[in-house]
């Protein structure tokens, strides 16, 4: 059998219109499931807490196209420059990090799947039975 080499997915946001945020973009890393879940707090230690989240969403940023809004220099892309940021912007960018983790460890299901048999609920007949059957 052939193995099987997995990359951690990429996480890529990107606000559209008409969010407040909109042109903003930035990639970050996936999490191993054991951080995913101490980011949900379900895991072995509780990091559930809002600024744990953003520590952790700060070091998992790869790249963004932010820039200062003084200079227009391109800001770094470092866990300093994120703490420095505006709060409702990394919360918002947290946000769609973690929703995007969430995505990432579900995965949308397919309509078109035909791996397996339709549900017993679905087959069973919602009609009353006739008096004839019934007694």
């Amino acid at each position: 059998m052939a193995g099987y080499r997995h990359q951690r997915k990429r996480i890529n946001v990107k606000f559209e219109e008409p969010h407040p945020y909109a042109g903003f973009e930035a990639v970050l890393r996936g999490k191993d499931l054991a951080g995913f879940l101490d980011l949900q707090g379900i895991g072995e230690v509780d990091k559930s807490s809002l600024g744990e989240q953003l520590r952790e969403m700060s070091r998992s940023l790869i790249s963004w196209n932010l820039e200062d809004e003084d200079t227009g220099d391109p800001v770094p892309v470092t866990p300093e420059a994120v703490m420095g940021q505006d709060q409702h912007l990394m919360i918002a960018l947290a946000t769609a990090w973690m929703d995007g983790l969430v995505g990432a460890i579900k995965g949308p299901l397919e309509t078109s799947s035909t791996d397996g048999q339709p549900s017993l609920e679905a087959s069973l007949p919602m009609e009353p039975l006739s008096e004839s059957l019934a007694s």
